[in-house]
């Protein structure tokens, strides 16, 4: 798989493996969606990864956040080929 030619949503991507997996996606050239919390950094980490990444609030545990949030993600993205699931509690 050539990762300049991945769109991935990453749960839990404002922190930890989550943020650690989309730095490296970015960085190889493939874009991200940060799927995190709205009250986490995602807005945040998003800006600092630039303009291969977008934060799409919602809660993991919500059924309707998180599909808005992957609405959010196709409209921003075009397609998405690749879910990463690092949303928990540690």
């Amino acid at each position: 798989m050539e990762l300049k030619r991945v769109n991935a949503v990453i749960t839990g991507g404002a922190s930890g493996l989550g943020r650690a997996t989309a730095t490296r996606l970015v960085a190889a050239g493939g874009r991200v969606a940060l799927l995190d919390r709205p009250a986490s950094p995602g807005a945040d980490v998003a800006g600092a990864l630039g303009s291969s990444a977008l934060f799409t609030p919602a809660d993991v545990t919500s059924a309707d956040e998180v599909a808005a949030a992957l609405e959010t993600a196709v409209t921003r993205l075009g397609a998405l080929h690749v879910l990463v699931n690092c949303a928990g509690i540690g």
